[in-house]
């Protein structure tokens, strides 16, 4: 019958790695032990939530698949929120889905675990099986599942699909990362803000047909706000009122999830994801609400806002066991590719100055003191640590806010963003100056336009030691009007910049250049509208300078 791999709990240790194994001989689930009885490898995982398990598991066997399908009395498809894969690196790939018969309703699924068998093939027809195995969904984390799948010796593309009974998921594909000496180019796709009621998501039908080989999701996955209004401009309506507590924060992951062309993107390649402050609630800082009425509640429902996160999305850690859930790590391609992945919500000292927005009147002196954060302690020597002395071409921060300083002499636009936190961002670029890290990349997302600025320090505030790529909302409107972009392009650290249009953008990387094209959808508000480039930019290695091309 071959050996099963039975893993325990995720690393949650900031970096992508693999559980050591040890084999023994264990029992499965009542309902698979007559069909596997096996031998089987156990995973024994670090876990800084002691006594936690993500569920996951793993199962390399030779058995027939048909012997492995767990039984299901399910009236209807479990898989209506489709597959994803994401936080690959050299051994493995998480792959995800969550059993969902009704998914604006709570997902309607027994209250008990069930097994999920899943399965990887070099074939989208899983001729041959590379690698299979039981997953069990658990009513605890909404019959979410989070599979640490490492097929050995494998490269190049990965299908892989879910079976339950009469059901099978839709067929997913995914890769690996390639090995650490490698300098194979990538294509990575950033993208953020995809607000369900403003807009439809053409963009993702464009990415699908440019084929990234990740996609790199910035924040702002959902939103929480309520059903909104065709009369006002909406072009769909969200299922329920702002929404606070679990059960609220799952329906409205399975409403966006039903999306047939986010689920498609999903399905297309991994994706590494962050999160910003929509996930929760706008704007909140840390253990702040946005409003202060709002404070006796905010714990509790920031708690139940990062389970719902978790539960929905393809991420190699353990869920959350209260309101905190540590999500920033890095993620590496080759030798190519050194990508610090960072949490600005989670952390931050509470927005200066009332939280204003397009002010242009001088500063409050909060916005200056130099203890305040926006990564906090912990994560900005994580920053300092994991970015020096690494041998990548290729330095980035994957980043939600704006991180270039598009300050009008001592007014702050937007006291959100690295703006409103000055301070910090000097100590966190002048440390990678320092380094001697080259070849400095910031992926954004939040400000709903498309964006390049350099990024300079105060003490040498002409010269740039990074360039910093925004890409516009998925379908979120315009934080921006469009009749201030002239006033954006005037700025000394804006490259250049478009305020009308929703897209991605797609960037090319090889040893030598990182190109970033510019991908722009007509009318967001449309469906099946006309998609094309903006501007494509390019950098050259060795360099910290930005050229349209």
């Amino acid at each position: 019958m071959g050996h099963v791999t039975h893993s325990q709990a995720i690393v949650p240790d900031h970096s992508l790695k693999i559980c050591q194994t040890l084999t023994m001989t264990t029992p499965l689930s009542r309902r698979m032990f007559l069909a596997l009885g096996a031998t089987v490898v156990v995973a024994a995982c670090s876990s800084s939530e002691e006594g936690k398990s993500s569920g996951s598991t793993e199962v390399a066997s030779t058995a027939p698949a048909t012997s492995l399908v767990p039984p299901s009395d399910l009236p209807s498809d479990p898989f209506t929120l489709g597959v994803a894969s994401g936080d690959p690196d050299t051994e493995s790939v998480v792959l995800w889905t969550r059993l969902a018969i009704d998914a604006l309703n709570g997902g309607a699924m027994p209250d008990e675990d069930i097994d999920v068998l899943w399965e990887m093939s070099t074939t989208e027809s899983f001729d041959e099986i590379t690698i299979a195995g039981i997953a069990t969904a658990s009513p605890q984390y909404g019959h979410s599942i989070h599979v640490i799948a490492a097929p050995a010796n494998v490269t190049g593309l990965l299908h892989y699909r879910f079976r339950l009974g009469d059901y099978t998921s839709p067929i997913g594909t995914t890769r690996l990362s390639p090995s650490s000496d490698s300098l194979e180019p990538v294509k990575i796709a950033s993208a953020s803000c995809q607000n369900w009621t403003a807009g439809f998501y053409t963009a993702y039908h464009d990415m699908a047909e440019l084929a990234p080989d990740l996609v790199l999701f910035l924040g702002d996955y959902i939103y929480e706000g309520g059903t909104g209004s065709l009369a006002d401009g909406d072009v769909r309506l969200h299922n329920s009122d702002e929404i606070r507590d679990l059960v609220a924060y799952r329906n409205r992951y399975g409403l966006y999830k039903s999306d047939p062309l986010l689920q498609a993107a999903h399905q297309m390649c991994p994706w590494v994801v962050t999160w910003d402050d929509h996930e929760v609630e706008n704007n909140y800082a840390n253990l702040t609400p946005e409003d202060p009425a709002d404070n006796a509640g905010h714990t509790a429902r920031r708690a139940a806002a990062y389970q719902a996160w978790w539960e929905h999305m393809p991420v190699r850690f353990d869920p959350p066991i209260d309101e905190n859930l540590t999500i920033y790590r890095q993620f590496s391609w080759g030798s190519l590719v050194n990508m610090l992945v960072l949490d600005t919500r989670q952390y931050r000292d509470d927005q200066a100055c009332n939280d204003a927005v397009l002010q242009t009147t001088p500063a409050c002196d909060d916005a200056l003191l130099p203890e305040r954060s926006l990564l906090g302690a912990e994560q900005e020597a994580w920053v300092a640590a994991n970015i020096r002395g690494v041998d990548k071409v290729w330095n980035v921060l994957a980043n939600q806010t704006v991180m270039t300083d598009i300050r009008l002499g001592a007014a702050v636009l937007n006291f959100d963003q690295w703006d409103g936190y000055a301070p910090d961002r000097d100590r966190v670029l002048t440390d990678i100056t320092q380094q001697g890290v080259e070849n400095l990349i910031v992926l954004t997302g939040d400000i709903h336009l498309s964006g390049v600025g350099q990024l300079t320090t105060t003490a040498n505030p002409t010269t740039a030691v990074g360039i910093e790529f925004v890409a516009t909302s998925i379908s979120s409107g315009g934080n921006v009007p469009p009749e201030t972009q002239g006033l954006l392009q005037a700025l000394p650290n804006i490259i250049d910049a478009e305020a009308s249009h929703r897209g991605y953008i797609l960037h090319t990387i090889t040893p030598e250049t990182w190109t970033a094209q510019y991908r722009i959808v007509d009318n967001a508000k449309v469906e099946n509208s006309g998609v094309s480039d903006w501007k494509t930019f390019s950098v050259t290695a060795g360099t910290a300078a930005v050229a349209e091309i």
